[in-house]
Parts: C-alpha cells; sequence; structure tokens
C-alpha cells in the first residue's frame, strides 16, 4: 500500500461502487474527461469487480485516495495511457468537493509518482490540464511538472466554446 502521514492509496474493492458513483457521476468534472452520459451503480460494481490492476496489461492504474485516521475515500488518483514500451503515463486525479484545498492531491501525486519510479520504473509523467484553471496549474507545476504545449481549442465547455488543453510533463528521478 503505498501511503503517507495523512494518506493511503489502494486498489478498488467492489464495496467502492457507491463512492465511484458518487465520483464518476459529478457532471461538473465531466469536461475534464471524455466522459458524457452518467454511470449506473451496477456498471461500476461490474468495473470494480473485474478490474485489472496491472497497469501496463490494462493500460491503466486506478487507486482511490483514503484519508488515515478516517479511513474515508477523499478522491481518486490514475495513471492512464500506460505505454510499458515508453515508459510513460499521463495523471489524472479527483479530489471529492468538501475535501479540495487540504494538500491531498499534492500528497497522492507524489505517491504515484514514486510508485510510477520505484515500482513501474517509469521515465516519465505527464498531466493533461485545461488552459485557465490555475489551481491545477500551479498543483503540477509545484511538483516539479514543466509545460511542453498547448493544444488549440482542444476541449469543448458547457457553453459550447472551446479551450485549449495544456501538456505538463516530468522526468522522474529518484528524490
Amino acid at each position: 500500500m503505498l501511503h503517507s502521514s495523512r494518506l493511503h492509496l489502494r486498489a478498488l474493492e467492489p464495496s467502492d461502487a457507491d463512492f465511484l458513483y458518487e465520483v464518476e457521476n459529478d457532471a461538473e468534472a465531466w469536461r475534464y474527461s471524455d466522459t458524457v452520459a452518467p454511470l449506473s451503480r451496477k456498471v461500476l460494481r461490474e468495473y470494480a469487480l473485474t478490474y485489472d490492476a496491472d497497469p501496463f496489461s490494462a493500460g491503466q492504474l486506478r487507486l482511490l485516495i483514503v484519508e488515515e485516521d478516517s479511513n474515508t475515500p477523499v478522491g481518486v488518483i490514475d495513471l492512464y495511457e500506460v505505454s510499458q514500451r515508453h515508459l510513460r503515463a499521463f495523471i489524472g486525479i479527483y479530489i471529492c468537493k468538501g475535501q479540495r484545498c487540504k494538500g491531498y492531491a499534492e500528497e497522492a501525486i507524489r505517491l504515484v509518482a514514486g510508485y510510477a519510479h520505484n515500482t513501474l520504473h517509469l521515465h516519465q509523467l505527464g498531466a493533461k490540464i485545461e488552459k485557465g484553471h490555475p489551481i491545477s496549474e500551479k498543483l503540477f507545476t509545484d511538483l516539479g511538472f514543466t509545460c511542453r504545449g498547448r493544444l488549440e481549442e482542444w476541449l469543448s465547455t458547457p457553453d459550447g466554446k472551446y479551450s485549449d488543453m495544456l501538456l505538463f510533463t516530468k522526468l522522474l528521478k529518484a528524490e
């Protein structure tokens, strides 16, 4: 298990379906992913039951972010587009409303980056961030990620317009 003094990251369990239901059906967060419709508890329970935790065969790794003292899930962190050939992956993170701005995202990213480097032997991590989302930009910049590019009008917004996506990367080294 990956842990710090305040939180730990753990694999999905079938009992997490209700928590995933809340996360995956937060329509305000859909604009940052390719989600366009709600998911049922049944679908999420089946996902948790059949989840392949090998990031190289599945191409992803999804972990719950759990507050250590209360054992309460506060978010989800993903490694996705995991490439065994190129030894890289992207990070996606979601912190629940009411749990934001408490440092959980920073700790979770540090833990998953350490795991990516030390266990998966990845060379590089990336993050895709909508331009104009300064909290996310600052989070990744503070963690040593650098903005390497911009894809113009890459993301559609709820008002029918388009926004740019920024690409951040970080080379993983022993810290």
